[in-house]
């Protein structure tokens, strides 16, 4: 099912963000702690709306429960940073990495961050990090967990890359033809949604901002993390599948389709069936309640039921959000439940060696009901033979 959603291209309000906050303020509460410690990069940009890149200078977003949220970046951020960040944030500012005894980063958290206090810190900070926060340090991925549901303007932030990702899919299609070379594909699709992006949001953040199309022809589609070379040369039938990732000034979606040209070899018609079958299980499973890895038991069992077991690479989706992967996993071994405004993936794939895979998958908003696609193509095996 499609739904028209009203896509968000406006910055995040301070509205927005304090409710970020809240949420991590009452996972704190629920874990105990004074302060809470983030330092990756996609978890500091939900909280601030400031894009950073972490390398050998660190940044840390100190939350008290119950004072102002300081972030400790480094002096060459120290404009930037002030004229981006939401104003609830303090920025405590250290010289460079290395620097000087009294001007660093770790001075800054012993500053800011009382000892003896309960902490909590990211699962990803890096040992020799972990060993510099101040307090009683507890490891739990709070953020990550606060990013799993999203609000009405995440899902109007992520709608808005659905509909880049239907035009990059359009134009893919439309130059996928015998002899045209995956370098024609990804120029043509990618200055679609990048000229797009630029346009309806003049002050992009490039750092948050790219997009992906390609298509994995027959010998390669059976290998989904394979790399299609950049002169790679489309042939007639299939099946091919067409990837088209997008991240759009902060917020990702995807749409990809198996398609074939000119003619449908007889064998791909079944594996091809088989694949839309469980992806329609899937549809029709999604609702909140419903335990993820019973979600992709039941897929890989349609599979299974065909004769295709031997064929699953991989779990039904995954979650969207600032970034194209994140939780939920729609897969066997998570212990997540499904709950309204989650955002997903729906890709049950097979992959048969010598012959080629068969996937097709959208962004999926998890409805109070059900579940209903924002990215928005056909899916039926007639609508999707291109000319030869």
């Amino acid at each position: 099912m499609q739904i028209a959603i009203e896509p968000i291209t406006v910055p995040p309000s301070t509205a927005e963000m304090q409710l970020r906050l809240d949420k991590v303020r009452a996972l704190m509460a629920r874990e105990g702690l004074d302060y809470y410690v983030a330092a990756q990069g996609d978890n500091l940009y939900y909280l601030t709306n400031f894009a950073c890149m972490p390398q050998e200078r660190p940044f840390f977003l100190v939350i008290p429960f119950d004072d102002t949220p300081v972030y400790i970046v480094p002096a060459l951020e120290k404009e930037s940073s002030r004229s981006n960040v939401m104003p609830e944030i303090e920025i405590c500012n250290y010289y460079d990495f290395p620097a000087p005894a009294g001007r660093t980063y770790i001075d800054a958290l012993n500053n800011t961050i009382q000892s003896g206090k309960k902490v909590g810190i990211e699962s990803s900070l890096s040992i020799s990090r972990q060993a510099v926060i101040p307090g009683r340090q507890t490891v739990v991925d709070i953020v990550d967990e606060a990013r799993l549901i999203k609000s009405d303007y995440e899902i109007g932030r992520i709608a808005y890359a659905s509909l880049l990702a239907n035009d990059g899919l359009a134009k893919t299609l439309e130059v996928s033809r015998p002899g045209t070379q995956q370098i024609t594909v990804y120029t043509t699709s990618v200055q679609q949604m990048m000229g797009r992006v630029l346009t309806d949001i003049p002050d992009t953040n490039l750092l948050v901002t790219k997009f992906l199309s390609a298509v994995w022809p027959n010998e390669l589609s059976a290998m989904p993390h394979s790399h299609p070379g950049i002169f790679v040369t489309l042939e007639p039938g299939g099946p091919n599948v067409c990837i088209v990732t997008t991240q759009a000034n902060g917020y990702s979606a995807e749409l990809e389709r198996t398609f074939f040209i000119g003619n449908i070899p007889e064998a791909s018609k079944e594996p091809f069936d088989t694949a839309m079958e469980a992806r329609a299980l899937a549809y029709e499973l999604i609702k909140p309640g419903v335990a993820v890895a019973d979600v992709d038991e039941a897929v890989q069992g349609i599979i299974k039921k065909r004769g295709y077991g031997d064929y699953i690479l991989h779990r039904t989706g995954h979650g969207f959000g600032i970034t194209g992967h994140e939780p939920p996993w729609i897969a066997l071994g998570s212990d997540e439940v499904l709950e309204k405004n989650m955002v997903i993936s729906i890709e049950p794939g097979i992959y048969i060696p010598g012959q080629g895979g068969y996937r097709h998958s959208d962004t999926v908003l998890i409805t109070p009901d059900g579940c209903i696609s924002l990215t928005s193509w056909p899916d039926k095996l007639e609508d999707l033979i291109l000319p030869a």
